[in-house]
């Protein structure tokens, strides 16, 4: 019989590398699908039959990583639901309306992406193929926006959404369930998307998009520095300065109003971040001038709470730095390598940092997204739901559902350790196996792809 502790620790392991891999074959199609429509939008406007054969490249990539995609994603939400059975019951009936939009924006995407990928050159108005590919794009991106929508409530809860103590009432569900996560009213339950989840929403759908691209531009860039062709450097020319920008926006903009939330309805999670390591009120100058324009402003530190409710203490390096480190870092590399691209700035500085920036940039940005995801999911242990309740006579009180009460874990599932790296194993070849078969098909493209390409 397996211990409980590890069966618990296998579980969050085997759940987590799962979310990690379905999330970088969606960040792959979320960029490879924008790339397209892009390239065929400068192609219409330019005729430069170059961006008509990259735009049919990465419409390619785009079907493959949705296909594998999809399939996997099917794989680890039935994983999510096996694992975290009780989980689901709690919190089933809060986020049911978005994953119910979800499956008429997955609709858009299983229709729509094989209209586009099969009918180039088809119609005689070429710009209904583009508007084709670009309801395909917004399926995508609507399917980002309703899964966002779920992980933003899981961090922060939105407006009129209780957590009912059952227990407390002499009730239960099925006999197990102890919780349940409920909305006061029946219309309460669009406040799932309210203006705190759309900041969730839009770092998430950012920092896939940085990474997609990131990806692609450590790939055209070691073609670039082999081969010096001229579809590479436009690429390059689009790809580099736009992640510049989309960096600069997800750190100075919209990372700034999301800890902002974080700050008003999670300190315990604000102080794990900023490794606020101690106890009672103390101020942080740092925190302070870039939340309150001042020095002295007092935080409650970590140890102020109980042991039992605090996120683990590894969450302000997976913070500041990986996803802060990183995502520095990735600006600043890409913003330089941009300017040198557009207005051949920064010629002694560039050049020499082209050939190891084919690793960097994307090494970089991985960290940073990994840092953000490990960031976002374990700063809310151990609450789901979390709500902040001020206290007059010491810290804030955290208020969810702890983790080991509601038996939030299926209590029938053995989980041992051999059956857990087999799901590790799968977890990680699936993202590989995208990757690979997208390999096969641009650079060993077979005879039906060759002729889509040619169309």
């Amino acid at each position: 019989m397996p211990d409980p502790s590890l069966e618990l620790d296998l579980a969050r392991l085997v759940s987590a590398v799962g979310v990690l891999a379905h999330l970088s074959m969606a960040s792959a199609f979320l960029g490879t699908i924008a790339l397209a429509v892009i390239g065929e939008y400068i192609w219409l406007r330019r005729k430069d039959q170059q961006w008509l054969d990259l735009a049919k490249k990465f419409n390619i990539a785009a079907t493959i990583f949705f296909g594998v995609g999809a399939a996997f994603g099917t794989l680890v939400e039935f994983g999510l639901v096996t694992i975290w059975s009780n989980f689901i019951a709690i919190i089933g009936t809060a986020i049911a309306l978005p994953f119910f939009l979800e499956l008429f924006a997955f609709l858009f995407e299983v229709i729509f992406l094989p209209l586009y990928t099969f009918t180039w050159n088809r119609f005689s108005n070429q710009w209904v193929h583009w508007v084709i590919g670009l309801i395909a794009a917004f399926g995508g991106y609507y399917s980002a926006y309703n899964i966002l929508a779920v992980m933003s409530a899981l961090s922060i809860a939105p407006p009129g959404l209780q957590l009912v103590n059952l227990a407390a009432q002499g009730k239960n569900v099925a006999g197990a369930i102890t919780w349940l996560a409920a909305f006061q009213n029946p219309t309460d339950a669009w406040n799932i998307f309210w203006w705190g989840a759309n900041v969730f929403i839009l770092h998430g759908i950012l920092a896939a998009v940085i990474l997609s691209w990131s990806g692609v531009a450590g790939v055209v860039l070691y073609l670039y520095l082999k081969e010096k062709k001229d579809w590479q450097y436009k690429v390059l020319r689009l790809v580099v300065p736009a992640i510049a920008v989309l960096t600069a926006v997800e750190g100075l903009v919209v990372g700034h109003l999301q800890g902002e939330l974080v700050l008003e309805h999670d300190p315990l999670k604000l102080a794990a971040l900023e490794g606020m390591f101690w106890s009672g009120l103390r101020p942080d100058p740092l925190t302070s001038f870039v939340a309150y324009g001042d020095f002295n402003h007092q935080f409650w530190g970590y140890y102020s709470w109980p042991a039992d409710i605090r996120p683990p203490a590894f969450v302000s390096v997976f913070y500041l730095g990986f996803m802060v480190g990183a995502g520095i870092l990735l600006g600043i590399l890409t913003a330089g390598i941009g300017l040198y691209l557009l207005f051949g700035w920064f010629k002694r500085i560039v050049p020499p940092l082209l050939k190891p920036s084919v690793y960097l940039i994307p090494i970089l940005a991985a960290l940073a997204s990994i840092g953000g995801a490990v960031s976002a999911e374990s700063g809310r242990y151990p609450f789901i739901l979390v709500q902040s309740v001020p206290s007059a006579d010491g810290p804030p009180q955290i208020t969810g559902v702890p983790v080991y009460q509601g038996g939030l874990f299926n209590p029938t599932l053995q989980l041992t350790p051999w059956l857990a790296a087999l799901i590790l194993i799968v977890e990680v070849a699936m993202p590989a196996l995208a990757g690979y078969m997208v390999y096969l098909a641009l650079a060993r493209p077979p005879k039906l792809l060759k002729r889509l390409v040619e169309y």
